[in-house]
C-alpha cells in the first residue's frame, strides 16, 4: 500500500494498493500540494491530475504523462522529466507548468508543444531537443539552460532571461523574443552542430550584448532598437531583417551581407569589420 500525503499537514491524499508509483494511473487525481519528491514516478501517468503546489523535487519521472495536469507553482527542482509528455499536441490539452520552478531539471526531449510556462524558473535546466512549439514561456528565467535542437517555433519568449544559454542548433522560427536578454547567449554551431535559427522571429528590444551569434540565421527577424553591443556576428545571415535603431557598439559583423538589412536610425560608428553599401549610409546615424 503506498499512501500520498500533502505536503503541508501529512493527510493522506491518495491510497494506492501498490508496491510503486512506477506507471502508476493517476489521472485526473487531485494532488494538491502532495508530497510527491524523491520519488519513482516513471511511466506514471498524472494526465489531467491536480498536482498544483505538489513537491515533486529530486524525482525521477522520465517518460511520465503530464498531458493537461495542472503544475502551477509546483516544485520540480531538479527532477529528471526526460522524454515526459506535456501536451496532447493541442491547447486544450497542454500542461498548466506557470510559477513552477524547474530549475536543474532535465526535460531532455520533452513534449511541451502548447504548454504554459509563463514566470517559471528554468534556470540551468536541459531542455535539448525538447519541442516547445506555440509554448507561451513568458517571464520565465533560463539563464544558463541548454537548448540546443530545442524547438520554440512560434512560442512566446517575450521578456525572458536567456542570458548564458546555449542555443546551438535551436530553432526559434516565428518566435516573440521582445525585450529577452539573451547576453552572452551562445547562439552558433560548434563544427559539429549547427547554429541557431532566428528566422521570422521578433527581437525588438531585445539584449543579445556579448553574444557569440557565428552562422546564426536571422532572415527576415525584427531587431529593432536590439543590443548587439559587443556581439560577435561574423558571417551571420540577416537577410531582409531589421536593425532599425540598433546598438551595434563593438559588434563584429565580418562576412555579414548587410545590402537588404534596414539599418535605418542604427549607428555603426563603433562597428566592426562591417561593409556597408553606399546606398544605406545615408539612413545612418
Amino acid at each position: 500500500m503506498i499512501e500520498i500525503k500533502s505536503k503541508e499537514t501529512g493527510q493522506v491524499l491518495l491510497s494506492l494498493d501498490a508496491d510503486s508509483l512506477t506507471s502508476a494511473d493517476l489521472r485526473a487525481a487531485n494532488l494538491r500540494g502532495a508530497d510527491l519528491s524523491n520519488m519513482d514516478l516513471r511511466h506514471t501517468d498524472f494526465s489531467m491530475a491536480n498536482l498544483s503546489g505538489a513537491d515533486m523535487s529530486n524525482s525521477q519521472m522520465q517518460f511520465a504523462n503530464f498531458s493537461g495536469a495542472n503544475l502551477s507553482n509546483a516544485n520540480l527542482l531538479g527532477s529528471d522529466l526526460s522524454r515526459c509528455v506535456f501536451s496532447s499536441g493541442r491547447a486544450s490539452g497542454a500542461a498548466d507548468l506557470n510559477h513552477a520552478n524547474l530549475r536543474e531539471t532535465i526535460m531532455l526531449a520533452a513534449e511541451l508543444d502548447f504548454v504554459n510556462l509563463q514566470h517559471t524558473t528554468l534556470k540551468d535546466a536541459d531542455l535539448s531537443y525538447a519541442s516547445l512549439k506555440s509554448a507561451d514561456i513568458s517571464y520565465s528565467d533560463l539563464s544558463e539552460a541548454d537548448l540546443c535542437e530545442a524547438s520554440f517555433h512560434h512560442a512566446n519568449l517575450s521578456h525572458c532571461n536567456l542570458s548564458d544559454t546555449d542555443c546551438c542548433g535551436a530553432y526559434f522560427n516565428n518566435a516573440d523574443l521582445k525585450n529577452a536578454i539573451l547576453d552572452r547567449a551562445e547562439l552558433s554551431g560548434e563544427i559539429t552542430q549547427k547554429a541557431a535559427v532566428f528566422t521570422l522571429a521578433d527581437l525588438e528590444n531585445a539584449s543579445l550584448a556579448g553574444a557569440h551569434m557565428v552562422r546564426a540565421i536571422f532572415k527576415k527577424s525584427n531587431l529593432s532598437q536590439a543590443n548587439m553591443q559587443n556581439a560577435d556576428l561574423t558571417d551571420v545571415i540577416l537577410n531582409n531583417a531589421v536593425l532599425r535603431g540598433a546598438n551595434v557598439a563593438g559588434a563584429d559583423f565580418s562576412g555579414v551581407a548587410l545590402s537588404s538589412v534596414n539599418l535605418q536610425f542604427a549607428n555603426f560608428s563603433q562597428a566592426k569589420n562591417a561593409d556597408i553599401p553606399e546606398n544605406k549610409k545615408v539612413n545612418l546615424r
